[in-house]
């Protein structure tokens, strides 16, 4: 009867040790493929130096995007750091008979980059606020009438705000490593009826200004 015992016990135990053992093996062989994905860390633009970087890519919707592409293109070219590959040899690598139109790493490549950048629009926004603020003023007639000297002048405020963020990434196309990083800004302008007509920025041209001090920030940031 012992030796049935053991014998029942030591069924019992066999699924559990089976289940560990199998997840022991699963975690060895699983979790060290994890580990060798390709790190996503900010991006040190001073390695960059003197490399060849291809933009591959802008998601976003398309007026966001033509303003980012030339705002990215003006500040890549204005630094002088980082040699930019033309949109022409970019997309001569990315019609290649052979090349795989989702590599992006496989298109900068090929069209002679060291490095391929992506960049994602998060934010593209500009709002219109209006309002109404005061202020006393001096009127002789306002005196006859009333006996004070002051009145309170009502009149409309607008104002402007953009909002912008980009994801980019860069993007080694060797080693596969990629670093990543959000260009923002944030950019405001006031207009006040009290003295003449309000008279504020075209929202997308107000975008423009507020894409490139993004762009700028981040360049100087991440030098």
């Amino acid at each position: 009867m012992k030796f049935n015992r053991a014998a029942m016990l030591i069924s019992a135990l066999l699924p559990v040790f089976v289940s560990v053992s199998s997840a022991c093996l699963l975690s060895a062989v699983v979790l060290p493929g994890c580990k060798s994905s390709p790190k996503r860390t900010t991006p040190e633009l001073s390695r960059l130096e003197g490399k060849k970087v291809a933009l591959i890519e802008i998601e976003g919707e398309a007026s966001a995007r033509a303003v980012v592409e030339t705002s990215l293109i003006n500040q890549l070219v204005q630094r002088g750091t980082f040699e930019v590959v033309t949109k022409q040899d970019v997309q001569k690598a990315r019609d290649f008979y052979a090349q795989n139109p989702t590599d992006s790493a496989g298109i900068a490549k090929r069209a002679g980059a060291d490095y391929a950048l992506k960049a994602t629009v998060l934010t593209f926004d500009a709002t219109t606020h209006n309002g109404y603020s005061d202020e006393d003023v001096l009127d002789s007639e306002w005196e006859k009438d009333t006996g004070e000297k002051k009145r309170k002048n009502v009149y409309k405020v607008k104002s402007l705000v953009a909002k912008v963020r980009v994801q980019l990434d860069f993007t080694d196309v060797n080693t596969l490593e990629t670093r990543t990083a959000v260009a923002e800004d944030e950019e405001s302008v006031t207009g006040e009826a009290n003295r003449e007509a309000i008279h504020l920025p075209p929202p997308l041209r107000f975008l423009e200004t507020t894409c490139n001090a993004a762009f700028k920030k981040f360049f100087d940031q991440y030098r």
